[in-house]
Order: structure tokens, then C-alpha cells, then sequence
């Protein structure tokens, strides 16, 4: 028994070290016209505040692609460059309005038997009518979805999480807050929450889904796929 406990325990923290690690887009939740808006990506442990290097970021993770949705649904893929603890990149809004950042990455190497797909997003609103994006990236599987796209302390948004094109009900995700501690709401029966921060400074959601679907990833075998989708949010 002691054997099966022991055995139980180290598979325990096996997978749970397996998906610590995201891939989140950190800019200001507000731009302006005309002038450049930087953007960063991340990959690593958020709560820990202990992002990779960049150099050593594993398997393909350094070919993502870090798209932006403007307002009208234009689409336009952003060139990244590596710095020391992250990617950078800079866009200039063009119009009133939200625009969408966001990374969707499948991990071609099979980790723990489990096929590894990434989902970041950030929305940037520019202007005085801030309304949320209806063009959302197409391929998206996993994504937060927020009421609106930009919040202020006391403010109270809805979020709706959408997994595989249905609401991701009754599911637990985290939120780690600006001073570090984290919480873990869960999800009603339409996948949403409501959120209403206490404090300025920014703010890590994330979300985590396993599919247990077996599969073929170019010549390696996977039993399962894990799903990891991240939102970031500057607070005000």
C-alpha cells in the first residue's frame, strides 16, 4: 500500500509540474492612436513570477505566432524578438476600438504521453467607446471572453470561457493577483464568472482542460491533450 501511495503521489506531481508552465501575452489594456503599443510573450510560471529564458524555451515554442484582430477583423501577424526573458514586439493602433493579441500553438514534441496546445490572449482598447472584438481569432479552441476589455478597481465584468466551441461549465481556473496571491473561482453552468478586482496592477487568468483522445502527432503516439489557455489583464 505504502508502494501504491509513494507511486500515486510522484504521478501526482508529475503532471501537475507538466502543465504549470504557459505561454502569456503581457501590454497595456488601453493604446492609443498613432502611438506604438508594446507587447510582450512569456512562457514559464506565472505565480512563481519565474519566466524562461527565452533561450532555453523547449521544443518549438520560440515559432509561435502572435496575432492581432483589429477592431474592423483585420488580421496581422506580429514579428517577435527575442530579449532575455521574453519576446518583443510593438503595433500601432489605426482606429477606435479593441483589438485582440493572441497565440495559438501546438507543441510538436509529445510530453508525458500528452500533446501540449497553448492559448494566450490580451485585449488592447483604444479610444473612448471600448467595446469587446466580435471578430475572435477563428481557430481559438480555448479562450477567455470578456464582456468588455477594459476594467477598473471595484469594477465587476463577466468572463465567459469557451472550450471547444461550447461553454467550459463548471470548471475551476486561477487567478493570480497583483500581490501574487491566487484564486480559483469556477465556472457556472454557461462557463462564466464574474470578476472584480480589488487592487490595480495586473492580473493572470488561466485555464486548464484535458482531452483524453489518443492520437498521432507527426510519428510519436499521444494518449491525451492538454489544453492551456491564458488571459492577461492591466488593472487601472
Amino acid at each position: 500500500m505504502k508502494k501504491i501511495s509513494v507511486l500515486m503521489m510522484l504521478l501526482t506531481l508529475s503532471i501537475s509540474s507538466a502543465f504549470a508552465h504557459a505561454l502569456w501575452i503581457e501590454t497595456a489594456s488601453t493604446g492609443k492612436k498613432g502611438q506604438p503599443q508594446e507587447v510582450k510573450v512569456f512562457f514559464g510560471e506565472y505565480e512563481g513570477r519565474e519566466p524562461d529564458s527565452a533561450k532555453k524555451w523547449f521544443s518549438n515554442l520560440k515559432e509561435f505566432s502572435l496575432v492581432l484582430t483589429a477592431p474592423d477583423g483585420r488580421t496581422k501577424v506580429l514579428k517577435a524578438t527575442p530579449d532575455l526573458l521574453c519576446y518583443k514586439t510593438t503595433f500601432t493602433p489605426d482606429q477606435d476600438g479593441s483589438y485582440i493579441l493572441s497565440i495559438v500553438h501546438e507543441v510538436k514534441d509529445i510530453y508525458e504521453n500528452a500533446k501540449i496546445e497553448y492559448y494566450a490572449f490580451a485585449n488592447v482598447a483604444v479610444g473612448n467607446t471600448p467595446k469587446v472584438n466580435a471578430a475572435f481569432p477563428a481557430n481559438a479552441l480555448f479562450s477567455f471572453r470578456p464582456e468588455q476589455p477594459v476594467l477598473k478597481v471595484g469594477e465587476a465584468i463577466t468572463h465567459a470561457i469557451v472550450y471547444n466551441k461550447a461553454p467550459f461549465a463548471t470548471q475551476k481556473l486561477s487567478i493570480v493577483l497583483p500581490d501574487n496571491k491566487k484564486e480559483e473561482p469556477k465556472t457556472d453552468t454557461k462557463g462564466k464568472f464574474v470578476f472584480k478586482p480589488a487592487q490595480s496592477g495586473n492580473y493572470f487568468l488561466e485555464a486548464f482542460a484535458e482531452d483524453k483522445t489518443p492520437g498521432k502527432l507527426g510519428e510519436k503516439n499521444y494518449d491525451k491533450v492538454w489544453h492551456v489557455t491564458t488571459y492577461f489583464i492591466a488593472v487601472n
